[in-house]
């Protein structure tokens, strides 16, 4: 297996880690209060007791909210201040109307949300965000509300390839607000994410980017990106220049006093590069600093260490087996094994097959064969394609030295599906030269001959692409050259010393021949030269052709995307306005009745309106992700009633995306049954459960909305009912083509069945 492929994924620090250390820093300065310690902090708190109810104190409790969570985000009780701070804030704001301070209060809830792990309310929140500074232009603001989408998206597990899109949209906004420093950071993580991915030439242009943009913030803690440009070269297999910024960063967090977890990476990174071009002395040494760092750090983070220990024990064990020191790799292997006995109780699959290696070297099968079987009852745990073909190839060596060859033939075979999945000739080859030797083993010469015809096919075509092979080719074909030239010259002799003038004549009469052919050939190649010339002249205006259509047929596009998303951001704002109107109109009304029908209507126009806003901030200006829609709308009508306390939803939404046609008619039902079961199934404020089902089955789709209230009356006839909202509900479930049922089982239960 080529080293080059573990290069991005060599001992990666904590996802968890670096993200949040992402999003931490991103919340810098965002207050015009800059409090600086406990005195500071003592003497804003005395200003709040006298300061009026104006935007000046909603950014003093932001500023507060950011020192105490600053001060000591592991401890409860700063963090439980930053929280009421935040809150009363956020009150307050929306109070005044504040959009600004409304925005960043959402921005530090989504934060504080994601520092207690709950992600899907950092991420409601972000988004909440988002939709309040669009209508202000605050870019920089709406880059960091970007920011924390990602990372909250991140930890939820999206994946690497997805992960982009959020950080490119994070970056717009950084470039309209002119935040080098933060777009810097954008670039840095997607150059790290597109590495992880393996696509090194992607990383590396934005890793140069965010180089020049931290450079031109006056930015100096350039340690870790130095680590991230030098992998991304060494993945290239430009070892030079990776062990230059590689041993650039080891120098800059030398100087910036950094933590120890960034000195293994980058020593065990170095140790890579020079083990890659079979320098596995200093490889060892750097190993082996590695090693030392780690298990240093071990000390602080047990938890996170062990695993980069065992991934550094691998990479020494396995140049040791280069070097054909087997005894030295399997005496350090178990001194390892003695010094951290948990080692080996999981993902320890890289070091199991290099115990086989080393056993079966050794000739000692018996003590081989227990590890064989510990990787077997394991495996279903692996997903690493890389991984899996060196545990067959592994497994098949072994069988192959206990001559279990069916055995081996059935290991060969998992190992070509693992081939076929990684499709490159490295690994086609390592698949026939492993049937080649299974083949003769058992005395099968013929299909033996085949596979090693193959394998000699494969590794040539894949030395091709190293140019190694290419240059041995031409060093034997010089060698052959020179050889063909003597011996013509020794006949050319024997020819001019012993012929006769008739030979020479026919020499003379053949050269002539030749000369005219050679002419002959040289005139017809400089036609076909001319001819190629004016066919490329041909095909180049016509590619000048295609490509001015294809500008003309992207700005079409382009344009009718922005239409759209101008479409649906007006009617959004129409609808807020229909929403405020009615707000308005609220002050003028008597009665409790006309008060409570006014609020239902803006409920259901708020409704419509987050249908428009999701359609505005998709990519897709056609289809509502309904997960996303769903949990929005509830979040919204719990904060519309204040029942959060005592109401508490549960959602189970398959990941579905509906059309306009769909989503209207169904928000509007869920407005209803949602509201119906917040206002009528738990009186005298008890407490209780609203669930709400989606789900795909058999071609149809199955909406849920039931509550463990008091249910519904059994004298309401659903088809002669006097109630809007069931007539409401009623109508647009004919409009979609729904049936519609409502009953008691143990509280209220509304099912929608349709299909789209």
């Amino acid at each position: 297996m080529p080293l080059k492929k573990l290069i991005p994924l060599c001992l990666g620090l904590s996802r968890f880690f670096l993200t949040f250390i992402f999003v931490t820093i991103s919340f810098c300065g965002y207050s015009q209060n800059n409090l600086k310690n406990n005195e500071d902090a003592d003497l804003a708190e005395k200003r709040l007791k006298s300061q009026n109810n104006d935007e000046d104190k909603v950014d003093l409790l932001l500023a507060l909210s950011k020192y105490y969570f600053e001060r000591d985000k592991y401890n409860i009780e700063p963090v439980t201040k930053s929280i009421t701070y935040t809150k009363q804030a956020f009150g307050l704001s929306k109070k005044l109307h504040y959009k600004k301070g409304l925005g960043t209060s959402y921005l530090w809830l989504s934060m504080l949300e994601q520092h207690d792990n709950h992600f899907n309310r950092s991420y409601s929140y972000a988004t909440s965000a988002i939709s309040i500074l669009n209508e202000i232009n605050e870019y920089d603001l709406l880059g960091e509300a970007w920011v924390m989408v990602w990372s909250s998206k991140t930890l939820m597990g999206l994946k690497y390839e997805d992960r982009i899109f959020y950080l490119k949209k994070a970056a717009i906004y950084f470039i309209k607000s002119n935040n080098k420093k933060r777009l810097g950071d954008c670039y840095r993580e997607m150059g790290d994410i597109y590495l992880l991915l393996g696509k090194g030439n992607e990383s590396l242009v934005c890793l140069k980017k965010a180089l020049t943009l931290y450079q031109q913030s006056n930015y100096k803690r350039l340690d870790n990106l130095y680590d991230l440009i030098g992998a991304a070269y060494i993945f290239l297999g430009d070892y030079k220049e990776g062990l230059k910024y590689e041993f650039l960063a080891l120098d800059t967090a030398e100087k910036l006093n950094e933590k120890k977890e960034l000195f293994y990476v980058v020593y065990n990174r170095i140790g890579l590069a020079y083990e890659e071009i079979n320098d596995y002395n200093n490889a060892l040494q750097n190993y082996e600093k590695s090693l030392k760092t780690a298990e240093d750090f071990s000390t602080i983070e047990f938890n996170r260490a062990i695993e980069d220990i065992r991934a550094i024990v691998g990479n020494i064990s396995r140049t040791y087996l280069k070097i054909g020191q087997y005894d030295k790799a399997l005496t350090f292997i178990n001194n390892i094994k003695k010094k951290y006995p948990t080692i080996e109780e999981k993902n320890s699959f890289k070091l199991d097959c290099i115990l086989i290696r080393i056993y079966v070297h050794k000739k000692q099968y018996e003590k081989a064969l227990p590890y064989q079987t510990k990787i077997i009852s394991n495996i279903n745990e692996v997903h690493d394609y890389d991984v899996l073909a060196l545990i067959y190839t592994t497994l098949i060596d072994l069988n192959l030295a206990v001559k279990d060859y069916g055995k081996a033939n059935y290991y060969n075979d998992l190992h070509f599906k693992v081939c076929n999945k990684l499709n490159k000739d490295s690994y086609f080859a390592d698949y026939n030269l492993w049937e080649y030797k299974i083949d003769s083993a058992r005395g099968d010469l013929k299909p033996a001959l085949e596979h090693y015809k193959e394998y000699v096919r494969f590794n040539k075509r894949y030395f091709d692409e190293k140019k190694s092979n290419e240059i041995n080719k031409l060093n034997v074909l010089y060698e052959t050259e020179k050889k063909d030239k003597y011996i013509t010259n020794l006949k050319n002799a024997s020819i001019i010393q012993n012929g006769s003038l008739e030979k020479a004549s026919l020499i003379r009469n053949i050269m002539f021949a030749g000369f005219v052919i050679l002419l002959a050939s040289i005139y017809f190649l400089y036609r076909a030269y001319q001819s190629k010339q004016k066919n490329n002249l041909m095909l180049k205006m016509q590619q000048d052709q295609i490509r001015e259509s294809n500008v003309s047929l992207k700005n079409a596009i382009h344009e009718k995307e922005w239409l759209l998303r101008e479409i649906h951001h007006r009617v959004k704002n129409n609808l807020h306005m229909v929403v405020g109107l009615l707000a308005s109109q609220t002050e003028y009304l008597q009665g409790s009745e006309a008060i409570d029908a006014n609020l239902e209507s803006q409920r259901r126009v708020e409704s419509m309106s987050m249908i428009h806003d999701k359609l505005y901030q998709s990519e897709n200006l056609s289809m509502i992700d309904m997960p996303s829609y769903i949990l929005d709308l509830t979040y919204y009508l719990s904060d519309s009633f204040d029942v959060r306390k005592q109401i508490r939803f549960t959602l189970d939404i398959e990941k579905v995306d509906f059309p306009l046609s769909h989503s209207v008619p169904i928000g509007l039902i869920l407005n209803e049954a949602v509201t119906n079961s917040i206002k009528y199934a738990f009186p005298e404020n008890r407490q209780g459960v609203v669930t709400i089902i989606l789900k795909l089955e058999n071609g149809k789709f199955h909406l849920t909305v039931c509550d463990d209230g008091i249910g519904i009356s059994d004298t309401i006839d659903p088809e002669n009912t006097q109630s809007l909202g069931l007539k409401l509900m009623k109508g647009l479930s004919e409009d979609i083509l729904a049936d519609f049922k409502i009953s008691n089982e143990s509280g209220t239960k509304i099912e929608l069945i349709f299909t789209m």
